[in-house]
């Protein structure tokens, strides 16, 4: 999956994306093994806004998971705990992230602007 994305931002000229977004892509993924239970399908896209001077690309992991609240996961975490950040760090790094149902479990977007 990091190879898979780092040569797609390559082939659109955005090589200074790389770090961050194969790190969101890697937490996402993992959450939706870990807590969705299921293989992920995960997209790429980078679209060009019709208003506006920024592309953005944008991240989806979607899983057949029951989904979750995005609120109960982005408060402070104890320090004494070894997980609970990752969603924490998405926030971070991503211009937007959110999250929504599908048909069949939900999806986990990641924008970057470019």
């Amino acid at each position: 999956m990091r190879t898979w994305i780092t040569a797609r931002l390559a082939g659109w000229h955005l090589h200074g994306l790389s770090d961050d977004l194969t790190l969101i892509a890697t937490e996402l993924a993992t959450n939706a093994v870990r807590h969705g239970g299921t293989p992920a399908r995960i997209t790429l896209a980078l679209r060009d806004p019709s208003t506006g001077p920024r592309r953005v690309v944008r991240l989806e992991v979607e899983d057949s998971g029951p989904g979750f609240s995005y609120r109960s996961h982005t408060r402070p975490v104890p320090v004494e705990n070894c997980t609970g950040r990752g969603l924490l760090l998405v926030d971070t790094l991503s211009s937007a992230w959110g999250t929504g149902p599908t048909a069949t479990g939900q999806l986990v977007r990641a924008e970057l602007w470019a």
